[in-house]
């Protein structure tokens, strides 16, 4: 259905009628919606000039205003007359008629006290299994949809105090990426470059539900450091560096998604990378936009530590695979201890 066009004096034409809507509502104004429905859609818009330009270094500039969040309202068509009318004695769209009509009604709750900045020595981490349903509860959550992990991965609950509040995990690195293979120095050969990539490991998830000033910089240290000894346990490759990638995005909040806890984590951001084609390297369809999406990408490399030459994988090698599954135990928590603490509030 073609985009309605306001007329000077305020009207609106309309061809015809259908039964989706969508109205951008932003604090106290609509950007654009689509004319005659009975469904109301809220969504997140870039707001002005400021949410669309990007600032130095490439990242969005801040603003003032908070985007919109998205929800859905079913109206019944003697409301959305009555609003059309309304909006044309006052001369605004049916977003702004909403909110004027609301003022006064509804009032805003205040926003909650700021918390306290993060203390380091409240933080812990345990290892566990990617089937861990508290996992899987935080994993849902994400960003970037779970499509399971191939290879190498080490997955961890982060705890505040006695609260889970959210994951972060390491895993193989990607293969192919001319940034990163340019920062740490990557063989062009591609024999040397499987070995050599086994010592760089891929923040491939962190998720954070606890939004506490510097915890996400204190947990990305602390699991560096934790991760870096499991690694070496379980793989036996000592890692030498690290890389992620977050697709930029002006949240609902009005915060900006771009890696800003990285950088104080002393990661550097090199790049954005090309985002993803059509298919995948096995031909397969792309169809989710995020996994699409150009992202940024972050490195850091370990002081003092040496790419891997060599590395034995275990996939097709019984004896390789029971070794491994036998120290994975071994570090692992044990999942019962850790519903125990969470209910005991340890």
């Amino acid at each position: 259905m073609p985009w309605p066009q306001r007329e000077r004096q305020g009207s609106w034409n309309c061809p015809q009628r259908d039964l989706t809507e969508t109205l951008i509502v932003t604090g106290i104004q609509d950007r654009s919606f689509r004319w005659c429905s009975r469904l109301v859609r809220v969504r997140n818009v870039p707001l002005s000039k400021d949410h669309q330009n990007r600032g130095k270094g490439g990242k969005f500039a801040e603003s003032s205003h908070p985007p919109a969040r998205q929800v859905q309202v079913s109206l019944p068509e003697t409301f959305i007359e009555a609003l059309d009318a309304y909006g044309r004695e006052h001369g605004t769209g049916r977003g702004r008629s909403i909110v004027k009509l609301l003022e006064g009604v509804l009032t805003p709750s205040s926003p909650p006290d700021p918390l306290p900045v993060a203390q380091r020595d409240l933080v812990r981490l345990e290892l566990v299994k990617s089937s861990n349903p508290l996992y899987q509860k935080f994993r849902r959550s994400h960003y970037i949809p779970d499509r399971g992990t191939m290879g190498q991965q080490l997955q961890y609950l982060i705890f505040y105090e006695s609260e889970v509040v959210g994951i972060i995990g390491g895993a193989s690195a990607v293969f192919a990426n001319q940034a990163r293979d340019e920062f740490f120095g990557l063989a062009e050969e591609a024999e040397v470059k499987k070995h050599q990539l086994n010592s760089i490991v891929n923040n491939n998830v962190f998720r954070l539900e606890y939004p506490a000033p510097n915890l996400a910089t204190i947990v990305l240290s602390i699991w560096r450091k934790r991760i870096m000894e499991d690694w070496e346990k379980l793989y036996g490759v000592p890692i030498a560096g690290f890389e992620t990638f977050v697709v930029e995005e002006r949240l609902w909040n009005g915060k900006t998604r771009n890696g800003a806890c990285y950088s104080a984590d002393n990661w550097e951001m090199v790049g954005i990378t090309r985002g993803y084609g059509k298919t995948n390297a096995r031909g397969r369809e792309i169809k989710d936009k995020t996994l699409r999406s150009k992202k940024l990408v972050y490195y850091l490399r370990i002081k003092g530590r040496e790419l891997c030459d060599s590395y034995a994988a275990a996939w097709n090698d019984l004896d390789l695979k029971r070794d491994l599954r036998k120290r994975r135990d071994q570090i692992l928590s044990d999942p019962l201890d850790i519903v125990l603490d969470v209910i005991r509030g340890i």
